[in-house]
C-alpha cells in the first residue's frame, strides 16, 4: 500500500475517534449539569478536568484566565486555534479523506464531509445547553455510522489495519488519561452522599462508553476499583485497554505475516512492552500507583505511534 494512503487512513481513524470521545465527554458533562444531581458540578475544577483530559492545559491558560463552562466548551469543541478541538479533528479527518476519496467507500466520505459542513455552520454563541448536548450527541451518532461503514464495507486489507492502529491507540490514550484525571482527584467531599457517588462514577463510565455494559455485568454497584478493572483489564469490553492492545497486536501480526523483520523490530518491541502491562488483571496487583500506570500507557502509545510512522514511512509525526 502507498504510504500516502496508509497515512491518511491512520489519521482519519485517530481524529474521528478523538472527536467522538471529546463530544461524548462534553455531552456527559452537560447532562450532569442539566440534571443537577451534584451541586458541585459546574465549578472551575470540574471544567479544568475536561481540559486536562482533552487538551494541553498550558495552551488553554495562554488564552483564558479561568475554567468556566463556555470557555472550556468552546476551546474543546470549536476553537480553530486548538489543534485537539473537535473542529480541528474533523477538519483533519476530512482533509485526509479528500486526498484518498477513490480509496475509501463513498459513504465514508459523505459522513466525514457532513460532519465537517455541520461544524462549520454551527453557531456556538447562540445555543442553549440542551442544544449543545444534542449537537454533541449527533457527532456520536455519526461516529457510530462511520464505524458501521468501515465494519460493513471496507475490505480487510492493509488499509483497514492502519485504521485499527489509529483508532485503538487513541482509545487507550483517552481512557488512560481519563482514569488518571478522575480516579486520582481528591474528591472525598463528593462522596458524602450515595447518590452523588453513584452519579459521579456513572458519568465516568458513560464518558468512556462503558456504562450500559458495566451495569449489565455488575448491576448497580458503583465500586471505583471494579470500574477501573473493567475499563482496563476486561477483554469482553470492546473499548477496554486490554481489548484495544490485542487489536493493535493482531493488526501488526497480520500486516507482517506474523514475522518480525529488521525494519519492524522497534514497533514489535514497543507493542510487546505495552502488552506486558496487561499481565496484571486488577488495579490492586499494580506494582505502583494507578497514576504511574496510566502515565506509562500514554507514553507507550506515543512511542508506538512514532514507531508506526518510522516503520511504514508515513507522514510527518504529529506532536498532538
Amino acid at each position: 500500500m502507498l504510504s500516502r494512503v496508509a497515512d491518511s487512513l491512520y489519521w482519519i481513524a485517530q481524529n474521528m475517534e478523538r472527536a467522538d470521545s471529546m463530544a461524548k465527554l462534553l455531552s456527559v458533562r452537560l447532562v450532569s449539569i442539566l440534571e443537577n444531581q451534584d451541586p458541585l458540578l459546574g465549578t472551575e475544577n470540574d471544567w479544568k478536568e475536561v481540559i486536562e483530559i482533552t487538551s494541553n492545559k498550558e495552551a488553554y491558560q495562554a488564552l483564558y484566565t479561568q475554567y468556566d463552562r463556555d470557555s472550556v466548551i468552546y476551546y474543546v469543541g470549536f476553537a480553530k486555534e486548538n489543534s485537539n478541538s473537535i473542529y480541528s479533528c474533523i477538519t483533519i479527518a476530512r482533509e485526509n479523506a479528500k486526498m484518498i476519496r477513490e480509496m475509501i467507500p463513498i459513504e465514508l466520505w459523505e459522513v466525514i464531509n457532513e460532519l465537517y459542513l455541520e461544524i462549520q455552520s454551527f453557531s456556538f454563541s447562540i445555543v442553549r445547553a440542551e442544544e449543545l448536548n444534542n449537537y454533541f450527541k449527533s457527532i456520536n451518532e455519526k461516529y457510530f455510522l462511520f464505524q458501521g461503514i468501515i465494519s460493513g464495507l471496507m475490505s480487510r486489507e492493509e488499509g483497514y489495519l492502519f485504521i485499527v492502529f489509529g483508532k485503538y491507540l487513541e482509545v487507550i490514550r483517552k481512557l488512560s488519561r481519563t482514569l488518571d484525571v478522575y480516579y486520582n482527584q481528591k474528591r472525598t467531599e463528593r462522596f458524602d452522599k450515595e447518590g452523588i457517588h453513584y452519579h459521579y462514577w456513572s458519568s465516568v463510565l458513560s464518558s468512556l462508553s462503558g456504562y450500559d455494559s458495566y451495569i449489565q455485568k455488575y448491576q448497580a454497584s458503583m465500586d471505583p476499583v471494579k470500574i477501573v478493572n473493567y475499563l482496563l483489564f476486561d477483554d469482553s469490553l470492546p473499548r477496554s485497554v486490554s481489548y484495544s492492545v490485542q487489536q493493535l497486536v493482531n493488526a501488526f501480526e497480520i500486516l507482517e505475516n506474523k514475522q518480525v523483520n529488521g525494519y519492524s523490530k522497534k514497533l514489535h518491541a514497543t507493542l510487546e512492552e505495552l502488552n506486558k502491562e496487561l499481565r496484571c488483571k486488577s488495579v490492586e496487583q499494580l506494582p505502583d500507583s494507578l497514576h504511574k500506570y496510566c502515565q506509562r500507557l500514554q507514553s507507550l502509545c506515543d512511542s508506538i505511534g512514532i514507531a508506526i510512522m518510522e516503520t511504514y514511512y508515513l507522514g510527518e509525526i504529529s506532536s498532538r
